[in-house]
């Protein structure tokens, strides 16, 4: 990777007007996020501190609130990276509060709010939890018109992978409704103790890190594709989120994020819904930096995976492979 031989560090020094939004979703030690983990969802604290250490030799730390301030007044930031983490998962309370609190780096959580004060999980961390605890070798065809083997890890991961992107064309309903069945037919229970692991953080949790100077952003109520939904849903989905948002930490929730946040997850029409709700800017999951002068309600952001090497994250935040890709 260009880390090793200095090109990202001469790129910062060249290029050094945009800002790295880090994006990360959960923090679990290695087993408890073996069920959840086929994309590098969750991170462990251990590699998330020191991805940070290492990161803070190049660049300090900026809150969310103080990027969108500045991108709103169109001034450019040197050298400084935002970490946020999207949907609100409980594990950020017990694993990256104290230890980014330790460290004195500032992040933003953007949030679900539906899963706020109940069990439910994500579909999406469901079908993981099913096809990496199951003992059963298969998916039945009628589930999913095809084959798709759970012989092996690989396997396993895979049929995640695919079956991922197949429910994402779907509503958020009929994907869940497919995910339950695959469940089902697998023989894993809805209510396992190890889903635990991806439950939400409570409105007590979110008050608490609030007051403790956690900037909290909407990330809609249910988690739909946005550009999937008629504009009466979107704008019940951005709107209620901020109001709910605002209810739990008395703060104005400024900035939202895109659920998924890929092209084609949002839209024209997306967009001025989170504007008229209020909402001073937004972001995708689209790779790149955020920079001064751009769409401020299409911010990009660096999407990590903890099984990067710190080289390779030091890479890709610097933002060169941006540049080399235009």
């Amino acid at each position: 990777m260009p880390a090793r031989s200095g090109l990202t560090r001469l790129w910062r020094l060249l290029s050094p007007h945009g800002v790295p939004v880090l994006t990360l979703h959960g923090v679990l030690p290695e087993r408890e996020a073996r069920h959840f983990n086929a994309t590098g969802k969750f991170i462990t604290p251990e590699r998330l501190e020191r991805f940070l250490t290492g990161l803070e030799r190049l660049y300090a730390p900026l809150s969310l609130d103080e990027l969108v301030e500045a991108l709103v007044r169109g001034r450019s930031l040197k050298n400084r990276f935002v970490l946020t983490f999207d949907d609100g998962y409980l594990n950020l309370h017990t694993y990256a509060y104290p230890l980014l609190r330790r460290m004195g780096i500032p992040f933003a959580v953007f949030v679900t709010t539906g899963m706020v004060d109940n069990a439910t999980v994500l579909w999406n961390d469901l079908l993981e939890f099913a096809l990496f605890s199951t003992v059963k070798p298969g998916l039945p065809e009628h589930l999913t018109a095809e084959r798709l083997s759970l012989d092996s890890f690989e396997d396993r991961r895979a049929a995640i992978i695919r079956l991922k992107d197949l429910l994402k064309q779907r509503t958020l309903e009929e994907a869940r409704r497919e995910v339950e069945g695959i469940c089902s037919s697998l023989g894993v229970a809805l209510d396992a103790p190890d889903l635990q692991q991806v439950r939400f953080l409570t409105g007590d949790r979110i008050q608490e890190m609030s007051q403790g100077g956690v900037v909290f952003g909407g990330h809609s109520v249910t988690h739909p594709i946005l550009s999937r939904e008629c504009r009466e849903r979107v704008r019940d989905e951005v709107v209620g989120c901020k109001v709910r948002l605002e209810e739990l930490t008395g703060e104005p929730v400024r900035s939202f994020a895109y659920p998924n946040g890929q092209p084609g997850d949002f839209n024209e029409m997306v967009k001025d819904e989170v504007r008229d709700a209020g909402y001073e800017a937004a972001f995708t999951g689209v790779h790149g930096l955020a920079r001064p002068g751009g769409d401020l309600f299409e911010i990009k952001r660096i999407l990590v995976d903890c099984r990067w090497t710190y080289e390779e994250f030091e890479t890709r935040a610097s933002g060169i492979l941006e540049a080399i890709r235009r």
